[in-house]
């Protein structure tokens, strides 16, 4: 069957987390303390960056752990939400996340989101990385009230999008939330890990960056 919409979760498959999350870490350190030995300030923002498990630590466990460990307490009154309006600012594409995306429309494919997170904020990360004039659609967690992996959120996104589940694909690089909520909905997931290799014991498509996606079989139908 042809495949007739690709959905993309967005932080670290389109865009390079990694990159905007170390830029907003080394604004809130900035902001937060006084005259640091930069190398010091380094290894703070690189333990932030690990604290913060790709996006899916909570917020407050940081801030516990900057306190615990650095003894640096954070300002803002409410950081999860100071770190949600904040992010998005910084959002870069992956280099090759926007020619991907138009080759994929050139196969007559429609392009959509699935992500999770606040509905404006998520909406200005692609708006900001320079790729929202590429989808048709997006479907973000905080309209609906779920999240990923709940299957309801995928159910929705290919509805909107007018197809079968069987003639979709969703690309994310969170396992459990991505692959498992994409497989319990019927659709073709294809999981995304930039990170090097990673053992995988079942039969998924893995790719190590975004344009790998072009290649796979699922596109060559």
């Amino acid at each position: 069957m042809r495949i007739k919409a690709v959905f993309f979760d967005f932080d670290d498959t389109l865009g390079d987390r990694n990159q905007y999350a170390w830029q907003l870490w080394h604004r809130a350190i900035i902001e937060n303390t006084n005259g640091m030995d930069p190398v010091v300030q380094e290894a703070i923002i690189q333990d932030c960056l690990i604290w913060d498990e790709n996006g899916t630590a909570s917020k407050q466990y940081i801030v516990d752990k900057l306190k615990q460990e650095y003894g640096i307490e954070l300002s803002y009154p409410d950081f999860t939400e100071w770190w949600n309006v904040s992010l998005n600012q910084y959002a870069v594409a992956f280099p090759d996340s926007r020619r991907t995306i138009e080759e994929l429309k050139k196969r007559g494919c429609q392009i959509g989101m699935i992500t999770n997170g606040p509905s404006e904020g998520q909406r200005k990360k692609i708006e900001n990385a320079g790729l929202a004039d590429l989808f048709d659609d997006a479907v973000v967690s905080a309209d609906y009230g779920i999240s990923k992996p709940d299957v309801r959120l995928f159910e929705i996104a290919v509805q909107r999008m007018h197809v079968l589940p069987e003639e979709s694909v969703m690309v994310g690089d969170i396992f459990s939330k991505d692959i498992l909520g994409a497989y319990r909905a019927g659709m073709n997931p294809v999981w995304i890990w930039t990170w090097g290799s990673r053992p995988c014991a079942v039969d998924i498509p893995v790719i190590h960056q975004i344009s790998e996606l072009l290649e796979l079989n699922l596109f060559q139908q």
